[in-house]
């Protein structure tokens, strides 16, 4: 007897896909949607189609995630790129913009997932972006002074939703761009300047688009 209950009938797309969670850029944004092939809803969430390359669009925490990409055929094999946001915890970065994320570690509930201490994710190669260390948490909640205390002792610079579990799913290195649109310190979070947010999401976009036009 097939004990798996769930059982999606599986989506073909190319050998690219690109996550995005959010996307501030409204007018990039426009541009993506005009210019797909084909548009399908998952969930919620929206897959663009091009011909080299499928972006998913809008899902909701990494549970979400996880379950949509359930529904993309041989997902595991793709060259997975994401493009996200992520709360600085480096002192001195007070201006959004574009990291590169090369290590993330396990926050709470993640440390579950995998025994694993953490997971390397591609560099990016070029002068364009700083790579950084993060650590996934599931809850904005979970940082609040004491866990602020905690990280600071480590070489962690960013904190973000989806990295951890992503990397454990898919079982292999993906790239990770995430642009800095908050600052985390001991007293709280403050969020930066949301123009400057946007401009620096459309140019990690451009750098994952050169990426994949380099293959």
């Amino acid at each position: 007897m097939d004990s798996q209950f769930f059982r999606p009938k599986k989506i073909n797309i190319s050998e690219n896909l690109i996550l995005v969670p959010y996307f501030p850029n409204r007018e990039c944004l426009k541009t993506i949607e005009s210019g797909s092939v084909k548009k399908r809803s998952i969930f919620r969430s929206v897959l663009y189609s091009y011909s080299n390359y499928d972006i998913l669009y809008g899902f909701l925490g990494y549970s979400n995630l996880l379950t949509i990409l359930e529904f993309i055929s041989d997902v595991r094999n793709k060259n997975i790129f994401f493009l996200g946001t992520a709360g600085s915890l480096d002192p001195g970065v007070i201006e959004p913009k574009i990291l590169n994320v090369t290590k993330i570690y396990p926050g709470s509930i993640f440390r579950y997932f995998s025994s694993i201490e953490f997971y390397n994710l591609y560099r990016y190669e070029g002068n364009e972006v700083e790579s950084v260390v993060g650590i996934s948490e599931d809850l904005i909640q979970r940082e609040n002074p004491v866990w602020y205390k905690n990280v600071m002792k480590t070489n962690v610079k960013i904190v973000e939703m989806e990295l951890f579990p992503l990397r454990w799913y898919i079982g292999k290195e993906i790239t990770a761009l995430v642009v800095v649109s908050d600052q985390i310190s001991i007293s709280g979070i403050k969020n930066l300047d949301r123009k400057r947010i946007a401009e620096e999401s459309a140019r990690g976009f451009k750098l994952i688009m050169e990426k994949i036009n380099e293959t």
